[in-house]
């Protein structure tokens, strides 16, 4: 996906350009919708793990904390692999174009920073089924920590395009983010922590 240019404007996608490259309600322009959404449930899936399954505190824990470990991968490769997949297809193209290659393009537009629920809920409930077959009851309470977290990464990943927060970590994370929309592409795909980045060795290093 890296290109000698890296954005084509920092103001909005014409809406010409909206029209005939992004699938309509895919893309949200309020950045509280995850959270109307993913609260509810992420609540339904620790209420199924208390009181009818009325699994352990314990392993409540131990599936909330197997999910903070599940992120970081699941983002990283998610970004790398998927979001900047370059497929063959009209279809593919538009769709990518759509979830995320739009956002290269306009980094600024609000309207593709965010993912629709026409597009997050779905791919929850497919993790939500995997992981299921895996690891049966431990499912809900690991769920609602995915949808925690995935709260957490869609508002930062607004926030770091719209907001200048004085807070250290923040604008580490600001800066590591800008430095993938506006030096390389190809680096720095990692965001709510570095990790992953410096294990599979594609994080941007400092200039000196």
């Amino acid at each position: 996906m890296k290109k000698e240019k890296l954005f084509l404007s920092n103001k909005n996608m014409p809406e010409k350009i909206m029209e005939e490259e992004v699938f309509p309600g895919f893309y949200i322009t309020q950045p509280h919708l995850p959270f109307l959404v993913f609260t509810p449930i992420a609540l339904i899936m620790l209420g199924i793990a208390l009181f009818y399954i009325q699994m352990p505190i314990k392993n409540i824990l131990i599936g909330l904390g197997a999910s903070l470990l599940f992120w970081p991968v699941f983002e990283y490769f998610m970004h790398r692999y998927l979001f900047h997949w370059e497929p063959k297809s009209a279809f593919g193209k538009k769709f990518i174009y759509t979830i995320h290659s739009g956002h290269h393009d306009y980094p600024n537009d609000n309207r593709l920073m965010l993912v629709g629920p026409i597009v997050s809920v779905p791919a929850f409930l497919m993790i939500w089924g995997l992981v299921y077959l895996i690891a049966g009851h431990y499912t809900h309470p690991f769920m609602a920590g995915v949808a925690t977290c995935y709260m957490f990464y869609d508002w930062l990943h607004y926030a770091s395009h719209n907001y200048n927060f004085k807070n250290k970590i923040f604008q580490n994370l600001k800066t590591h983010h800008m430095r993938h929309h506006y030096e390389d592409n190809e680096k720095n795909f990692a965001f709510t922590t570095l990790i992953w980045d410096i294990i599979m060795r594609t994080l941007l290093q400092n200039k000196k």
